[in-house]
């Protein structure tokens, strides 16, 4: 009998988008990528709009107001140049972080996730921040769409919990291609 595994990928690599910017999607995400990771599989996890949200760094109201104030300054992905005054509203109202995220069913304006977290607390289960540093621990590469970075006036070396890379949306397609699990959150 011929070898059965002929359709099976010989490349040990995972990609995982992650879209949502919700505790309850984003903790899976980390849990599947660090348990790929640590049985050896390569792992790329990319980020777009709200997704982004789950490497944040906790900020106050004041740390937020920078983004009126303050002149965004060249980083990876980011064109300040081209930005627009009402642009300067989104990072402001789109203010979760690692440590905020709303849940997707029972948020109930934020009691829900209150309540999750204190669960996890009480029952010694990892925080998502503390989760995030593990999964970058074991080797998970961290790739962020550069036009969200750019729309959401990111700078990934100094707002983010991780080291993170800008790429394109044609890196993604290769990512994908080259992997033999994909799946989005």
């Amino acid at each position: 009998m011929d070898n059965v595994n002929n359709n099976i990928p010989s490349k040990n690599i995972a990609t995982i988008f992650l879209v949502s910017g919700e505790l309850d999607k984003a903790l899976p995400a980390f849990e599947i990528a660090a348990a790929m990771a640590a049985m050896g599989i390569s792992v790329n996890m990319w980020f777009i709009f709200y997704g982004i949200n789950s490497l944040k760094k906790p900020q106050n109201l004041v740390q937020r107001l920078k983004y009126f104030f303050k002149i965004m300054r060249n980083s990876p992905g980011r064109i300040p140049e081209t930005d627009i005054l009402p642009q300067r509203l989104i990072p402001f109202l789109n203010s979760p972080t690692c440590d905020s995220l709303p849940l997707s069913q029972l948020n109930i304006t934020g009691i829900g996730r209150l309540l999750i977290n204190f669960v996890m607390r009480q029952k010694n289960i990892p925080q998502l921040a503390q989760i995030v540093k593990e999964t970058e621990a074991l080797g998970v590469n961290f790739k962020i769409c550069q036009p969200c970075i750019d729309i959401l006036m990111l700078d990934i070396e100094e707002d983010l919990i991780v080291k993170a890379q800008a790429s394109g949306v044609s890196s993604y397609i290769v990512d994908v291609m080259e992997s033999h699990y994909n799946a989005t959150f």
